[in-house]
Formats: C-alpha cells, structure tokens, sequence
C-alpha cells in the first residue's frame, strides 16, 4: 500500500521483454562505474543483507509526499568479487555492477526497494514497492569492518523510480 508501484515506461518495457527463464533483471539508472586505480581493500563475495531508511524526495509516488520517509525491508545481496569487479544479485531477481576501490564500492543497476507498510511491517507485497535505478552522484558506499569483525558497507544512495528519493543503507555481510 505504499509508495512506488511501476510507472517508468523503461522499467515495465524491461519487465515485459524477460521470461522467467531469462535470468536476473538489470534495472538502469544513471550511475556509472569510474575507472579503477586502486585496488580492492576487501572481498566482497558472499550473503549480505540491507537496511536503512529511504526519504522521499519528489512528488510520483504512490501514497507518499516529498519528505516522507520509510524503513527498508531486508533483501539479500549475494556478491560475486573477481579483481575490483563485484556483481551482485538482489533477491535472486537482480543484477547490480559494482566495482571496489580502495574501500569504495561504486555500484550501477537497480533492483525492487520494498519499504515497510505502516502498520503492517514488512508484508513484501508487490504493491508496497517497485523498481529504482541508482543515480549518478549517490552510487558510492564506503566498505569498512564493523564492530563484530564483519564487513559493512554504508553510505546514501540516490535512487529513482515514479519518484526520486534517497536511501541511506547499512549492507552487512552474512558471518
């Protein structure tokens, strides 16, 4: 019941030219992945899941005004690392780029941000979601150890759908 149900012309054409034997989703957004100096500092393979907060930026979607803001239901990200390259599949359904820098991870794609119904929780219903792309000038979380010796990746994502918003994450890896 809440927020964004599909509307951009790009995702639904993405969604109708897949079968399900197709293979996962690529969900295009404006972020790039830059050239890559610096070796990795970590290695991202394996279980990760997200968390966070998304903030409603702009007017479009669905049951939500600029300002609004959501907690994230939990999805896992499982990481494939070779070199500086990480690709990533969200909920078995989505394929993200990444690329590791240093401690930076520069991500490109897009995947289903489903967001906590009020009163409800986590229902992961299809209405409660839809499709974002991750936009260039917030595709960059910095990866670091966290206080139980697991890896974290956080930072402020800049993703857009029927409406533009902000999703300030927490990814943890699976011990």
């Amino acid at each position: 019941m809440i927020v964004w149900k599909i509307a951009s012309i790009l995702t639904l054409a993405a969604l109708v030219s897949c079968s399900a034997d197709e293979g996962p989703y690529f969900i295009p957004g404006s972020a790039t992945l830059p050239s890559c100096t610096e070796s990795p500092a970590f290695d991202l393979s394996g279980g990760w899941s997200d968390n966070g907060t998304v903030s409603i930026r702009t007017a479009g979607c669905d049951d939500a005004q600029p300002g609004s803001e959501f907690r994230s239901c939990a999805l896992t990200w499982e990481m494939t690392q070779t070199e500086s390259d990480v690709d990533i599949l969200v909920d078995n359904e989505y394929k993200i780029l990444g690329r590791l820098c240093g401690a930076e991870l520069h991500l490109e794609g897009g995947w289903w941000l489903p967001v906590e119904d009020p009163g409800e929780g986590c229902t992961f219903e299809e209405d409660s979601a839809a499709e974002v792309g991750i936009q260039m000038g917030g595709s960059t979380l910095t990866v670091a150890e966290d206080e139980f010796g697991s890896l974290a990746a956080t930072g402020i994502l800049e993703v857009g759908g029927p409406c533009d918003a902000s999703y300030d994450v927490t990814l943890r890896q699976f011990p």
